[in-house]
């Protein structure tokens, strides 16, 4: 249990980050954070290595959190914009344009067919690498890098495609 707990410690905060990046309530994400750890221990048995640690953590999150989205049948919400980067004393008109293109983000990227979305969201939120998302999904290095480029392709379309209406 002293590993267990070693283990805990390490991947707590960067976990529980992840998982604030995703829910975007602090609540959520300690309730998802040891929910995650939880279902890693009774699990720890189905992991292979064929991923980080880390990465395995994040996906068990990211499934946890959907499921959660599911069961409150609530629109899943992704954070667009990590936390320190909004405009400090700046015009409130810009802030709030800010926020309406982030809210219009936010509602494209939760839409994405589920390896678009879920590549980019470990990839940008979970700051995971190419290598880490491909051993996730048993896939190539380069799928991961082809399948993030392509989220990002079909988010800027949609969002130019809503500004042309």
């Amino acid at each position: 249990m002293a590993g267990f707990s070693k283990f805990y410690e390490e991947y707590e905060q960067p976990l529980y980050r992840f998982l604030l990046a995703l829910s975007r309530d602090g609540h959520i994400a300690e309730e998802l954070t040891q929910e995650t750890f939880y279902q890693a221990f009774l699990h720890i048995d189905r992991f292979e290595g064929r991923c980080s640690v880390f990465a395995w953590l994040c996906q068990i999150g990211k499934n946890a959190y959907f499921k959660e989205c599911r069961r409150k049948k609530r629109e899943v919400s992704v954070q667009d914009v990590p936390e320190g980067t909004a405009p400090s004393g700046g015009d409130p008109a810009d802030t709030l344009a800010e926020r309406e293109q982030a809210e219009r983000l936010r509602w494209h990227l939760a839409h994405l067919p589920p390896p678009y979305r879920d590549v980019f969201t470990l990839r940008v939120y979970g700051t995971l690498n190419f290598h880490e998302i491909s051993q996730l999904y048993g896939k190539t290095e380069n799928w991961a890098r082809v399948t993030y480029y392509r989220a990002k392709e079909k988010l800027l379309d949609a969002l130019e495609q809503e500004d042309g209406l």
